[in-house]
């Protein structure tokens, strides 16, 4: 076993779901549940076919200007029952994209329609996930196959339709060779956005918007947690920031703030019923010392600290920042829960840094520094200069939220399930679909509690 860390995880009514599990079975690496997860995310694709059917009848297939207008070829136009042949789409997509099963990998493809058959969603195999460099695989053959399905199906053809096969590429695909999303969405889409969108190596995981992740969730709490921390550390992994020196580091982040691991942020939720940020860093405190995380450094200094006011230390930082992180969690939801209110989040993001320095004598704050940070810039723009931007309308790797170790956006998520609907940017307007989703994909469901048991699965090996 890598390291000695055992923990139990709890769900969010205080239930044990899985006890003694090594650290290294709740990883991205080993964990079968979060493995599949992740490798769902990067291989669906969905083809939105109402949409896709209204731009070719109203020629609005070349996006936005960068004044935002949207151009529309009112005489380019195709008028092609796609919803009326849903079924034949699919069917075709299917015999298109399947593989035979070779060097190990099995034919794994999945055509699915749904949404009173508005919605193609593709899981794309596996082998063809191999042998790409990268996951923008899942739009190029998507969307290629899909316009030589419709052109196919329709007969278009540069004879007969001299504009059509254009117009289908550029509906599909937008300004060539980039993918541009437009307003109201690109109808080809994924979990994961095209890499000429992504902001930086390794940040494919980070692309859905927070409301997105709390829809999957349907707005559960502690799934949108977990949900988010998946993603975060889909991301902290693939982008070297969870290797070596760090990989325990952010894997017990995740186990205690993530997945409730030792029901430690439902205690601190309990212990602060009245809903106050320095409730809960009271319980954090309380909690650290008697577990052994934290000591008293040396005895008290009369001359220097005359007031009996105490410092503290570790011997074990790591451990210290997944308390620190869970007792942020626990001060979002108790803060949020309180006023029923997201907007506050930020202020929770951006002051519990400070309090915890004050109250522990120099101990450093949730993932050092880095959730202070961007809590402050979060602070600013989501009440400023955006005139009161949601928290939920982020996405993970906006400039704005991505500087932390995957250890905020779970917060915000949290805050976003606990609103009572007092953003203009909620999950019901931005992210509908995203309901849908879960439906269609059970793997999104009880989340915490597949983790547990996939790693009651595996605990054996690391032993």
């Amino acid at each position: 076993m890598k390291y000695e860390d055992i923990i139990d995880i709890y769900d969010d009514r205080g239930n044990l779901l899985g006890e003694k599990i090594p650290l290294e079975a709740i990883s991205p690496l080993y964990n079968p549940y979060i493995n599949n997860l992740l490798q769902t995310i990067k291989s669906t694709v969905f083809i939105d076919l109402n949409k896709l059917q209204k731009l070719l009848r109203s020629g609005q297939v070349g996006y936005t200007t960068s004044l935002r207008q949207d151009e529309v070829k009112t005489m380019h136009q195709l008028d092609l029952d796609l919803l009326g042949n849903a079924g034949a789409i699919a069917d075709e997509m299917t015999k298109k994209i399947q593989v035979y099963p070779f060097n190990g990998y099995e034919n794994d493809t999945s055509v699915e329609l749904f949404n009173d058959n508005q919605v193609l969603m593709v899981r794309v195999p596996t082998l063809r996930m191999a042998i790409s460099s990268g996951t923008d695989v899942i739009f190029t053959n998507v969307g290629l196959l899909m316009a030589q399905i419709l052109s196919e199906m329709f007969n278009v053809t540069p004879d007969n339709k001299p504009d059509g096969c254009g117009l289908i590429k550029t509906a599909l695909f937008g300004r060539y060779p980039q993918m541009q999303t437009f307003n109201p969405g690109n109808p080809l889409f994924g979990f994961i956005k095209p890499s000429t969108e992504t902001e930086g190596m390794g940040r494919s995981f980070q692309g859905l918007m927070v409301n997105h992740i709390v829809a999957l969730a349907n707005r559960r709490t502690m799934d949108a947690i977990a949900l988010a921390t998946i993603f975060e550390q889909g991301a902290q992994f693939e982008m070297g920031n969870a290797a070596g020196w760090y990989e325990r580091y952010n894997l017990l982040g995740m186990a205690y703030q993530g997945f409730n691991a030792n029901n430690l942020v439902l205690d601190f939720v309990k212990e602060n019923k009245e809903g106050t940020v320095g409730g809960v860093i009271r319980s954090l405190m309380e909690h650290a010392i008697n577990d052994g995380v934290i000591r008293q450094k040396g005895e008290k200094y009369p001359d220097i600290l005359f007031s009996g006011y105490k410092l503290y230390t570790t011997d074990d930082p790591s451990m210290w920042n997944a308390y620190a992180c869970a007792g942020l969690l626990a001060a979002s939801i108790v803060n949020i829960g309180a006023s029923r209110a997201a907007q506050g989040i930020s202020a929770v993001m951006s002051i519990f840094g400070d309090l915890l320095i004050f109250e522990s004598g120099g101990l450093p704050d949730p993932d050092f520094g880095r959730i202070m940070g961007t809590g402050l810039g979060f602070a600013f723009y989501t009440h400023s200069i955006y005139g009161g931007a949601g928290p939920g309308a982020f996405q993970l790797e906006h400039v704005l939220v991505r500087h932390t170790s995957g250890f905020l956006t779970p917060c915000v998520a949290a805050a976003m399930c606990l609103d009572s609907g007092t953003q203009i940017f909620n999950p019901q307007s931005t992210s509908a679909f995203f309901f849908k989703i879960r439906e269609e994909i059970p793997l999104f469901q009880n989340p915490l509690k597949k983790i547990a048991e996939t790693a009651e699965q595996i605990k054996g090996k690391f032993g």
